[in-house]
């Protein structure tokens, strides 16, 4: 079984273009070019919660190797490792680079920069309202991934033993969390925290035991045999998400519709992320390659940077006119369609370079333990 798994990174690649157009949309309001895919861009959010399955799948792929697949199991210095040189220069370079071009000051709130820079680098920006969207809005999630890598050594210390029941219960939590939240401070709070690491435990579970079934059963379902049910469970993963997509995008009138909409069916969100995963990763290759292309693979390797950057990009040039407008340009369609391939273009850009440039030549350094234990002779 493969270490890289392709349809994986190609799946990343639609979560940021989903992402990447959801961000534009909202500042263009451009619209989709076929009405009936207009519910696409505005409910492009989800693509966050793809991420999160897909962090679900990839950090417990390989413990479940070690586990379940006669593989050796990372250890634990080299798990947190590779994500700490993954995600932590790169996030602070964009809190830099967003505090030098005065784009932090434009989403500030009721905190001061200190405490905006403290709690961002401890990575609880998001327990406060003062915090929770300043600096640059999209970094809620880096919060939700990184407190969920923190337990993640006693969350897989569970699933290892009960899979099952420690997956129900995580989705348990979560539910409940979004519960009480709805029940409490639909129009107060809620939003904030429901955004959380509790509110997405059960995407996190969904995308764990997508890994699980897949390190298990992958063999048995990658046979020619199952190559027809493999491709039909992708098309129903796909056919139900989009399902969902078009109920919620029914749902947007209401108050707090991209949260308050989804408060008892998120996890249904995550059942629909493992059908179209697992489906995509055993069946015929030829239906694989639909995810696992070289443009998607692109957009895998600079999602990062292109999350950290999009949005930020995308107002900035709102703000120098770029492309120029006068008045209100929501209603000016030829600027509203030169400013989207604009913001897609320069966003893009910009995200391959710092990945190609900064992000690429870090993730090459070798680690510092296995060094020492090299020159060790251990």
């Amino acid at each position: 079984m493969k270490e890289r798994l392709d349809v994986l990174d190609g799946l990343r690649g639609v979560a940021v273009l989903l992402v990447l157009w959801y961000h534009i949309w909202e500042i263009s309001w451009f619209p989709a070019p076929w009405n009936w895919m207009e519910f696409i861009p505005e409910t492009g959010f989800i693509g966050v919660q793809l991420f999160f399955f897909l962090s679900g799948f990839v950090i417990s792929y390989p413990f479940l190797r070690g586990a379940f697949g006669g593989k050796a199991s990372p250890t634990w210095w080299h798990f947190y490792y590779r994500r700490f040189i993954k995600i932590w220069p790169s996030y602070v370079l964009s809190i830099i680079v967003a505090f030098v071009i005065g784009y932090a000051a434009t989403v500030r709130f009721a905190a001061t920069p200190l405490q905006e820079v403290v709690t961002h680098l401890l990575f609880i920006h998001t327990w406060w309202p003062g915090t929770y969207g300043s600096i640059n809005g999209v970094l809620w999630t880096l919060a939700v991934e990184v407190e969920f890598y923190a337990i993640f050594p006693f969350v897989w210390w569970l699933f290892k033993r009960w899979p099952w029941a420690t997956a129900t219960l995580m989705m348990a939590i979560a539910l409940a969390w979004r519960t009480w939240l709805g029940n409490c401070c639909l129009m107060t709070t809620m939003p904030m925290y429901a955004e959380n690491l509790p509110g997405y435990l059960d995407i996190f579970a969904c995308g764990m035991l997508c890994a699980m079934l897949f390190v298990r059963y992958g063999s048995a379902l990658k046979s020619a045999k199952a190559a027809l049910p493999m491709t039909a469970l992708a098309l129903v993963g796909w056919v139900g998400l989009f399902v969902l997509l078009e109920g919620i995008f029914a749902y947007r009138m209401h108050p707090q519709w991209e949260v308050a909409g989804m408060l008892q069916t998120r996890e249904l969100y995550g059942f629909a992320f493992a059908a179209i995963a697992l489906g995509s990763l055993c069946a015929p290759r030829w239906i694989q390659v639909l995810l696992a292309n070289p443009p998607l693979r692109f957009l895998a390797i600079i999602s990062y940077n292109l999350y950290l950057y999009h949005q930020m990009i995308a107002r900035e040039m709102v703000t120098w006119h770029f492309p120029p407008y006068s008045g209100d340009p929501h209603f000016d369609q030829p600027w509203q369609f030169s400013y989207t391939i604009l913001a897609f273009v320069i966003t893009i850009a910009q995200a391959a370079l710092v990945t190609f440039f900064f992000e690429r030549p870090l993730l090459r350094l070798p680690d510092p333990m296995s060094q020492k234990n090299a020159h060790s002779g251990t």
